[in-house]
C-alpha cells in the first residue's frame, strides 16, 4: 500500500501531463522519465512505479497510435515483427524486477544506476538526432507509395529492406528494459528504425506508438499478477497523461519537431540531475 497526500496527488497528475505530452509529440512512452520521478520525488517503490506506469503508458500510447493510424503513419507489419521479440523480453524483465523487490535497498541501487545510464543514453540519442536533423535537407518521402520489403538475411544493402531477425532481436532487448524499468522503449526504437533501417520518421513515430501500447499492456498484466500495480496510482497518472497526449499530438503540427527534441534534451538533463542527487 502507498499513502498519498494532496501535494503528491497533484504532483503525480502534473507529471502524467508532462509524460503524456512527450508521448503525443515524440512517439515515446515516457516511462524512462515517469518511473524515476515516481520513485525519487514521490517515494513510490520502484516495483509499483514500473507496473503502474506500464498500465498508464498502455492507454496513453493507444490514443497516439490510433491518431497516427488514421493519418496512415503506421506500418502494422513492422510493428508485429518487433512485438514478436518484445513480448518474451518484457516477461524476462518483469521477472528480474520481481526478484529484485525482495530487497528494496538493492532494487533502488540497481534501478537508479540503470535509469542513470538509460537517461544518459536517451539524452545522447536525442542530441545526435537534433544535430543530424539540423543538417538535413532532404526531399519529403512519398508515404503513400513507400514500401518495405522483409527478409532474414541479404548480401545486398537495400534501404527499403529490413532484416526481420535483427528487428525482432532489437525488440527482445527493448522488451527486457520495458519489463524491468517500465520504459516504453520508443526513444531507443525510433532512432534504430530511422538510422539503421532508414524508415521515414513520420512512419516510425506512429509505428512506435503501435508497438508500445500492446507491449506495455503485456508488461502491465504481467506485473499485476506479480503484485506490482497500484490502480489508484494508475488513475492519477492517466488523469494527466491522457490530456497531455492530446495536447502534444495537436501541438506537434504547429511546433517544429527539431525544437521539441531540443527542449526534450533539457528535460532529460533534469532527470539525470535528479537521479544523481538521489544517489549522492
Amino acid at each position: 500500500m502507498i499513502e498519498l497526500n494532496l501535494i503528491n496527488i497533484v504532483g503525480i497528475i502534473f507529471a502524467g501531463l508532462l509524460i503524456g505530452f512527450l508521448s503525443g509529440a515524440l512517439g515515446v512512452g515516457g516511462g524512462f522519465l515517469m518511473t524515476p520521478i515516481l520513485r525519487i520525488i514521490f517515494g513510490i517503490p520502484y516495483n509499483l512505479a514500473v507496473g503502474s506506469g506500464l498500465i498508464a503508458i498502455t492507454f496513453t500510447s493507444l490514443y497516439g497510435a490510433f491518431r497516427h493510424y488514421k493519418l496512415q503513419h503506421t506500418n502494422i507489419k513492422l510493428g508485429i515483427i518487433t512485438l514478436i521479440g518484445m513480448f518474451p523480453g518484457v516477461e524476462i524483465g518483469a521477472r528480474i524486477l520481481n526478484e529484485l523487490k525482495s530487497n528494496s535497498t538493492t532494487m533502488d541501487i540497481v534501478l537508479n544506476l540503470c535509469y542513470l545510464i538509460l537517461l544518459s543514453l536517451a539524452g545522447f540519442i536525442m542530441l545526435i538526432e537534433y544535430l543530424k536533423w539540423l543538417k538535413e535537407n532532404k526531399a519529403p518521402v512519398d508515404l503513400c507509395n513507400y514500401k518495405i520489403n522483409y527478409y532474414f538475411f541479404s548480401k545486398e544493402k537495400d534501404p527499403n529492406s529490413i532484416n526481420i531477425f535483427f528487428l525482432s532481436l532489437c525488440g527482445f532487448f527493448i522488451g527486457i528494459l520495458q519489463g524491468l524499468l517500465g520504459v516504453g522503449g520508443g526513444f531507443i526504437l525510433i532512432p534504430i528504425l530511422v538510422y539503421t533501417f532508414h524508415i521515414p520518421a513520420a512512419i516510425v513515430v506512429g509505428t512506435s506508438l503501435f508497438i508500445i501500447s500492446p507491449s506495455s499492456a503485456f508488461g502491465g498484466i504481467s506485473h499485476i499478477f506479480k503484485g506490482n500495480v497500484n490502480f489508484i496510482l494508475v488513475l492519477l497518472i492517466l488523469s494527466g497523461s491522457l490530456i497531455g497526449s492530446f495536447v502534444g499530438s495537436q501541438l506537434i503540427e504547429k511546433i517544429r519537431g527539431k525544437k521539441i527534441r531540443l527542449y526534450f534534451i533539457f528535460v532529460i538533463l533534469l532527470g539525470i540531475i535528479m537521479i544523481l542527487l538521489k544517489i549522492k
